[in-house]
């Protein structure tokens, strides 16, 4: 690897971890809500993104705004069902229900989806 691609590699890591960070800050500072799930719903985005990819068939570029508006329906029916009830808990309470549907979420993607790494193939002008 060129020091180029490193140099790439690790500002594209950045941005990731950048707007994983943003959205923890946005729901605490916002709505005085710890939620520690907010990367369950990446992940969720990009294994939905991985299936219609590799299993379906579908463009890189279709599938990518699927995933996004399948995890915005994810996040919107958990929201309506089990995060408005804890809206006036304690931090304590929201952090320990948040971790709890974080492992359930890695343990049902596991399941799922299996142990080894998933790659999505991209198309032949992004790699």
């Amino acid at each position: 690897m060129t020091l180029l691609t490193i140099l790439f590699d690790g500002v594209a890591y950045g941005m990731l971890l950048f707007v994983l960070a943003c959205g923890l800050a946005v729901t605490l500072g916002l709505m005085n809500f710890v939620n520690l799930a907010h990367g369950a719903f990446a992940m969720a985005g990009g294994y939905i993104c991985a299936v219609l990819v590799n299993r379906i068939g579908w463009p890189f570029f279709a599938a990518l705004p699927m995933a996004f508006a399948a995890s915005a329906v994810i996040g919107a029916v958990l929201e309506r069902s089990l995060y408005r009830h804890l809206y006036h808990r304690s931090h304590l309470d929201q952090v320990l229900f948040s971790i709890g549907l974080v492992f359930m979420a890695v343990t049902a993607t596991d399941y799922v989806m299996g142990s080894s790494q998933t790659f999505i193939k991209l198309p032949d002008y992004l790699q």
